[in-house]
């Protein structure tokens, strides 16, 4: 994709900005975003003196605060209490919305992933309205990505639907095509739980035709894998398999053998037909 960064490229980014001393004139906020370049290219050490020089540099209670959740991040801190002090401290902060928004949604993260769905949805719901106030879409995309998953978990269908929906919105109006092809297809699974197989295929539908755009595979898996659902629902068996060997053509395409599961399963289907 134009405007990707290399390992290399990256590489040779951080050796420009750190040698000869030049580490001391990195801010807090510059520290922090090469912190995960520096990590994606396995210079933990690198990472670990940019952490220390983002601490030193803080130059308000904001940037100290960015600095805190890095560390809540990378496993440095712990208290998840401090966290949710700093992010009430910083709600009543017209600079410091943003830092009270991404710390709730982390914790909230920490909430989804210990399965506690009404805490991390409460929490989502506090980031988002943050986040609204302050214009951050590409932040709403993802504390709305939380909330759909924990209405999901909830058994909020209708609930999630409508989270979706809206996060649909947000991500056609970044043009993340990436991100609306990926939602269609949480949305048609949604709309399939609750037996509205028809709205499920016409986003099933919408997806592949941006994953065939895009040329990405997985994105045409999903979708593909979806569609034959649908189509088995309904016993169409032929159907099914169409969905699933257009699937292994196009990664036949590129030089690439299809993953088993569709090969498995275009096989069950095979011998589902035969006993119809």
């Amino acid at each position: 994709m134009q405007g990707e960064v290399t390992s290399e490229q990256a590489r040779e980014l951080l050796d420009a900005l750190v040698e000869g001393g030049g580490m001391k004139h990195i801010d807090t906020p510059l520290a922090l975003r090469l912190i995960p370049l520096a990590d994606e290219v396995g210079r933990t050490d690198l990472a670990e003196d940019l952490m220390l020089r983002a601490e030193a540099a803080a130059a308000d209670d904001v940037e100290k605060g960015w600095v805190t959740l890095e560390q809540l991040r990378r496993g440095q801190a712990g208290d998840v209490d401090a966290l949710l002090t700093l992010a009430t401290d910083m709600e009543a902060r017209k600079d410091g919305a943003r830092l009270a928004a991404a710390s709730l949604h982390h914790v909230a993260l920490i909430h989804h992933a210990n399965q506690a769905w009404e805490e991390a949805h409460a929490l989502v719901n506090r980031s988002l309205r943050l986040r609204q106030e302050s214009g951050d879409e590409e932040g709403r995309s993802y504390g709305l990505a939380v909330r759909a998953s924990c209405e999901r978990a909830m058994d909020l269908m209708p609930n999630s639907i409508e989270t979706q929906m809206e996060r649909l919105g947000v991500l056609e109006r970044l043009e993340d095509h990436e991100g609306v092809m990926e939602t269609l297809a949480d949305l048609a699974h949604l709309h399939a739980t609750i037996g509205e197989v028809d709205l499920a295929s016409d986003h099933l539908i919408r997806s592949m035709d941006m994953a065939k755009d895009m040329g990405d595979l997985s994105g045409q898996l999903v979708a593909a894998w979806g569609l034959a659902d649908i189509a088995e629902i309904a016993e169409d068996w032929s159907t099914a398999m169409l969905h699933l060997s257009d699937v292994v053509h196009a990664f036949m395409a590129v030089g690439l053998p299809a993953p088993e599961q569709v090969r498995e399963r275009i096989k069950a289907l095979t011998d589902l037909a035969d006993r119809a």
